[in-house]
């Protein structure tokens, strides 16, 4: 164990490290030796620390060094701990190496792969004169059983965790790593520790090389490797590795995490990747439930009542400390067993043809169209929604609150995806909220929006940030709104507290790397909440929000009298909606632009009560309603009755009716501007439905039948209230306005088709009404 110095001395070095300098780092023989003994697994969790953040910003520093290359950095890095290693191998002449004085040497080599992997490659493979490479040596010396072989075993793990590491490994140890893995029961955990090793070398490289050639230091560089090269099948390393979590989840009374269980995640992670190993891993509901029980457990919080209020009042806490590698490990494989197939561009499934083609030519055959059919079958809809299934019985849900507890930005991201895989499924929606998923999914939204904002600004700043994944997080929040009555998933007042979900919708909405289904469903989410209350409805038409990535000029949605050249003004990203290409996305915004209409807010927006009289407001007000008219005429049905609804509040405006009659066309009864005049827009709502049959090949095929098409009668509510407000608008004008209006209404035979509404059998009340109000205005104007 290490000294109380230890400490000071790592937390001196450390600041020292941390002092910005005019010459690369360096660091003496006896501090390497002091990380050395400080990485080792006896050591203490706060020395284990202190060591990897000396190393990690003495990397760090080198790498950031003005003047240096990645070759500079490698062979200074290689300098720098050469001496140390040999002082390790070649302590006498006539001293053997013992297997416990590589113990340090090799944790520190562990804790320097994912920091430098081709300064640690040839700190490994570089021979040593008249000894050999440091590798080798330790190889052999692992040969019988000493604190060595798992330290070993690590190092081989962390090192299969780059792309170099890969190749050194795939190289040099493989045989050893057979071999060790086949150790009896008291050794399991060397076993395990080999296996999880075995499984990360299989990983496939993102580019790899068309020919197997030399890399760096020797290593031949070469892709995945297969069952054969490895010893075990997928399917075995997966057994192995449930097996350990299934047994250490059974014995173990706390959850405190060992190497090899760390290790066990890591490997079952890596091999989820795998679709053939998706369909292993959810074969036991025992393994599940194993993994799901190692989650952070919560437990109330003891003490006398609160007075915070009940919205935030927060009565669980951690029992256990929390580790971030095995939260983030069990993460990764349960989104890796839930996620959906990905939908790729015409694009990116080119991509993805070539890389495959390269793939078969590294390997030197033909990728098997058999298996390339079974993993299309294991990633289909049905197949995810079995699994995800299996994972929801397993009590994930029930474990979202403690790894919602783990302070780590991939951990929420990766859960952002979870809760949005877990609730794709209608069904399995109320069980989420009812389990306590919701709350954890709006915790995890509320923190990585804070997250990401603070990315955004940093962005700004001139610094480089990785952004922030928040999409899944959003799309899930917004996939519960949509079918969940608001009452079950926000706390009273829901007024309130259903606010805090509105910036996260907008986001969804305007984000540049938003899906088209994702644009839909935050359309829909906000419509539901738009429902709620006229507050709400206000609050979403004033909304803008500052981008959470970097904006194009050109793409940036900027509303009129907006204050912040940064901003985008939601509303008019909703009227952006209104042109899209996509069916869904236009009746989605015309829905919501139905209800804002209903509030103060939106009535003056739309109608242009609210704006000023500058000719460019005007214009713009003109085009919303020419929208809208224009959407009443679609062939959607839905799409039809939101602008028809839309139009029918809007007319009540004065305002309106003048810019919704300003285009109106009476000098050309006839040809294509007919169609364009604002009356005959109106008077399709009241036209009889045609319903209309396709066949294969899209054809419309022809409806033979004996009966009369009617209209749809929720159109013709919607028809006769619009042409009743434009012709009450139109009476009471005078002077040039009155007569033209009188003469459009006669050239479009208005009179005529409410006339026709009137002898249509089956129309309620509340159709029949307007329409005699509307002729009898009508026929007062005539007299």
């Amino acid at each position: 164990m290490e000294s109380k110095s230890d400490d000071e001395e790592l937390t001196r070095l450390l600041k020292t490290l941390a002092t910005p300098s005019i010459t690369l780092p360096t660091l003496s023989t006896e501090e390497i030796s002091l990380l050395a003994r400080s990485l080792v697994p006896s050591a203490s969790r706060q020395a284990r620390s202190l060591a990897y953040l000396c190393l990690s910003k003495f990397c760090e520093s080198a790498t950031h060094f003005s003047s240096s290359t990645p070759e500079s950095i490698t062979s200074h890095i290689y300098t720098t701990f050469e001496g140390f290693i040999k002082s390790i191998f070649v302590p006498d002449e006539d001293a053997a190496t013992e297997p416990e004085s590589c113990v340090p040497l090799t944790y520190l080599l562990s804790a320097l792969f994912p920091l430098t992997p081709d300064a640690a490659v040839k700190l490994l493979t570089n021979p040593i004169e008249d000894v050999g490479d440091p590798l080798g040596i330790s190889l052999e010396v692992a040969e019988l059983p000493s604190p060595l072989q798992p330290a070993l075993a690590e190092l081989m793990i962390s090192a299969a965790g780059t792309k170099a590491g890969r190749n050194m490994v795939r190289s040099r140890a493989m045989e050893w790593l057979r071999g060790a893995m086949d150790y009896q029961e008291d050794k399991q955990e060397l076993g395990v520790l080999c296996a999880v090793a075995l499984s990360k070398t299989s990983r496939e490289e993102d580019i790899p090389n068309t020919a197997q050639g030399q890399g760096q230091n020797g290593v031949p560089e070469s892709g995945g490797l297969t069952n054969s090269d490895i010893g075990m099948s997928d399917e075995q390393l997966c057994v192995r590795l449930m097996k350990h979590v299934e047994s250490f989840s059974a014995s173990s009374n706390n959850k405190e995490s060992n190497t090899a269980l760390l290790s066990s995640i890591e490997g079952l992670a890596v091999l989820s990747l795998k679709p053939k190993n998706k369909v292993i891993l959810t074969s036991s509901l025992t393994f599940l439930q194993s993994l799901v029980r190692l989650a952070p457990s919560i437990k109330p919080k003891g003490g006398s009542l609160p007075v915070t209020p009940r919205g935030s009042m927060d009565l669980q806490s951690v029992s256990d400390p929390i580790d971030t590698g095995l939260s983030y490990g069990l993460t990764t494989i349960l989104v890796n067993l839930t996620n959906p197939k990905v939908v790729l561009s015409a694009e990116d499934q080119q991509i993805a043809k070539l890389r495959a083609m390269a793939l078969s030519a590294n390997k030197s055959r033909l990728a098997d169209s058999e298996q390339e059919n079974e993993d299309e079958r294991i990633e289909s809809d049905p197949e995810v929604a079995k699994r995800t299934k299996l994972v929801i019985k397993a009590g994930v849900v029930g474990a979202l609150s403690g790894l919602g507890n783990t302070e780590s930005k991939l951990v929420k991201e990766g859960l952002g995806r979870l809760c949005r895989n877990l609730v794709e499924d209608k069904n399995d929606r109320l069980p989420f909220v009812r389990d306590g998923g919701f709350k954890v999914l709006s915790n995890i939204v509320r923190d990585l929006l804070k997250l990401s904002s603070s990315s955004a600004s940093q962005s700004q700043g001139g610094k480089t940030i990785q952004e922030v994944d928040v999409l899944p997080s959003f799309q899930a929040l917004a996939k519960m709104i949509i079918t969940t009555p608001p009452n079950l998933l926000f706390p009273p007042p829901h007024l309130t507290t259903s606010l805090n979900s509105l910036t996260p919708l907008y986001h969804l909405l305007t984000h540049p790397s938003a899906t088209s289904l994702q644009k839909f469903e935050s359309l829909m989410a906000l419509t539901n909440l738009a429902s709620i209350d006229q507050a709400i409805s206000n609050k979403i038409v004033e909304a803008s929000v500052k981008p959470l990535v970097p904006q194009s000029d050109t793409w940036k949605g900027r509303g009129a009298g907006s204050d912040k050249e940064d901003s985008i003004r939601i509303i008019v990203k909703i009227e952006e909606c209104l042109l899209d290409d996509n069916d869904l996305i236009r009746r989605a915004a015309t829905q919501l632009i139905c209800n804002l209409i209903s509030s103060e807010k939106g009535f003056d927006y739309f109608s242009g009560e609210g704006s000023n009289k500058d000719g460019k407001e005007s214009g713009r007000t003109k085009s919303r309603l020419d929208i809208l008219l224009i959407l009443a005429g679609m062939d959607d049905l839905q799409t039809r009755l939101a602008a028809g609804g839309a139009l029918a509040i809007i007319s009540e405006s004065n305002k309106a009716c003048q810019w919704i009659l300003s285009k109106s066309t009476s000098s050309t009864p006839a040809g294509p501007e007919e169609s364009k005049n604002p009356w005959n827009r109106v008077l399709r709502l009241l036209q009889p439905e045609e319903e209309e049959n396709y066949d294969e090949d899209g054809e419309i095929i022809p409806v033979i039948s004996s009966k009369p098409a009617l209209p749809n009668p929720e159109l013709v509510l919607r028809g006769v209230i619009i042409l009743l407000n434009l012709i009450n608008y139109t009476v009471k004008s005078s002077g040039d306005t009155r007569d033209v209006g009188l003469q459009d209404i006669k050239t479009a035979k208005v009179e005529a088709h409410l006339m026709a509404i009137l002898k249509t059998k089956g129309m309620s009340e509340d159709i029949l009404v307007p329409t005699v109000e509307a002729l009898k205005a009508l026929k007062q104007a005539s007299t």
